[in-house]
């Protein structure tokens, strides 16, 4: 069974800054607002409180960080496993440079040389520039290109852009026409005629009709535009007054590149295509190779992607090497005292456990289950789960001394309101430290253990009532 965290009901990384989570939120609320949805109105409600309660708890800086220490224990109990599998249902987003919005990247084109963005552009995953599929003066809506595409002078063009930005589209406002050599590089030949021409099964058809252009070198012409065909008809591209279409481009953006090759990866990962998997992942690191592109926090997501898919393919060897390197990068960053650093080591285990390196994973473990001492951590379940499974491998590797020493550390100052977080652990956890003591021959201290149980887990007081017998 897959974890579920108020990051994926928010469709939100988890380094997500509160504005991203806030604007997920009003995104995701408005969207499955009952009003809004009222022939699914009972999933809409259901949803609805799904998201206002995901949102209560990202919001709030304390409870999301106890939030992110509880997904931390989930995961580290679990087998390494594949990342939250992505939905490919097409959405409308709202693209931040945080990385944070689940994009839902689509492949389309010949050769799947595009991604859909659901908004009504494309990425080219060749050259990291975004496209509108449809011209200036026809529609998109859920997917479908209606009306006619407008014809424009070169001032009505210059005109436009300029209207086009002051709103913008997808929070983006630098979009812009393309060069000669950009409108090109999306134009195919045909299999059958060989001419040269949008590829339609991504773009509304262009029927041979010339483009505005600007030069490669917008400072040498005064940034005029030129009208460009790039079929052997070219009608209105010549003359004093030469007419042409508007298509917008903006980029080549390499950081949203980077971004959803990453979240292809995801996608390639649960249909369990791993060699895709791993060619997004490493396009998507070799593209975060500029320093200054991409966050340490983000490329370190990317990062521990790329060695679950190394480790889901077979190569468990690369993947413990990429979580090890993680794991030093983030101690490098954070110190070694950092929530953070906890969950490499708990990846780290969960990947040590799952290839059967099992004094390896008790390490590294017992190096997690100490750091808690230093890292601020609400919730004792989280200490206890970590303890269960140090105590498991140091029985198994008969280190008995040391299981019981880390037992009774944990058991003697245990309040009533720390048993009562998971007391069939502890219970069991007590029974296991009475038998290590009689392994060790430290029988004479069951009597002080014996008086910690019952102090901790009394007998039900109707059982007393059989002393009244004794009376008669």
């Amino acid at each position: 069974m897959r974890l579920r965290t108020h990051y994926d009901n928010l469709q939100v990384t988890e380094n997500a800054s509160p504005e991203v989570i806030r604007g997920a939120y009003k995104f995701l609320s408005q969207k499955w607002h009952p009003d809004k949805n009222q022939h699914q109105r009972e999933k809409a409600e259901r949803i609805t409180k799904i998201l206002n309660d995901a949102y209560t708890v990202l919001s709030d800086p304390e409870r999301r960080r106890e939030h992110d220490v509880w997904i931390a224990s989930q995961r580290h109990g679990r087998q390494f496993q594949l990342p939250e599998p992505v939905s490919c249902v097409i959405r409308t987003h709202q693209y931040d440079y945080q990385y944070a919005y689940a994009l839902s990247p689509v492949l389309t084109g010949r050769g799947e040389r595009f991604i859909n963005l659901g908004d009504g552009t494309v990425m080219d995953l060749k050259t990291g520039l975004q496209w509108f599929i449809y011209s200036v003066g026809e529609c998109w809506r859920d997917g479908e290109v209606s009306g006619s595409p407008g014809i424009f002078s070169a001032a009505d063009a210059l005109r436009c852009q300029s209207t086009f930005n002051d709103p913008g589209h997808g929070g983006l406002r630098d979009w812009r026409m393309p060069t000669r050599k950009e409108l090109k590089s999306i134009h195919v030949r045909s299999l059958i005629s060989l001419r040269r021409g949008l590829d339609e099964s991504v773009f509304s058809p262009d029927y041979k009709a010339p483009y505005w252009t600007l030069h490669d070198n917008p400072w040498l012409y005064d940034n005029r535009p030129v009208a460009v065909s790039l079929t052997t008809d070219n009608p209105g591209a010549a003359g004093d007054d030469p007419k042409g279409r508007l298509r917008w481009v903006r980029g080549p953006d390499l950081a949203m590149l980077i971004e959803l090759n990453h979240q292809m990866a995801k996608v390639f990962l649960h249909r369990r295509e791993f060699t895709r998997a791993m060619e997004s992942l490493r396009s998507a690191l070799q593209l975060a190779e500029v320093p200054g592109r991409v966050e340490l926090e983000n490329l370190l997501v990317i990062r521990r992607d790329l060695a679950v898919a190394c480790f889901q393919s077979g190569d468990s060897r690369a993947a413990e090497e990429g979580l090890q390197s993680i794991l030093a990068d983030k101690q490098a960053h954070y110190g070694r005292a950092h929530v953070e650093v906890l969950g490499a080591l708990l990846d780290l285990a969960a990947l040590q456990k799952s290839t059967q390196r099992l004094l390896q994973a008790k390490d590294t473990l017992q190096e997690a289950y100490h750091l808690l001492s230093d890292v601020e951590v609400q919730d004792q379940r989280v200490r206890l789960g970590i303890l269960y499974d140090v105590l498991v491998l140091l029985v198994w590797s008969r280190d008995f001394a040391r299981a019981e020493a880390l037992l009774t550390e944990f058991l003697e100052p245990l309040g009533e309101d720390e048993f009562n977080l998971s007391p069939e652990r502890t219970t069991l956890m007590m029974l296991v430290l009475g038998l290590l003591r009689e392994t060790l021959g430290q029988g004479e201290r069951g009597a002080g253990l014996y008086r910690l149980f019952l102090r901790l887990a009394p007998p039900p007081l109707a059982s007393a009532g059989d002393f009244g017998r004794m009376e008669d």
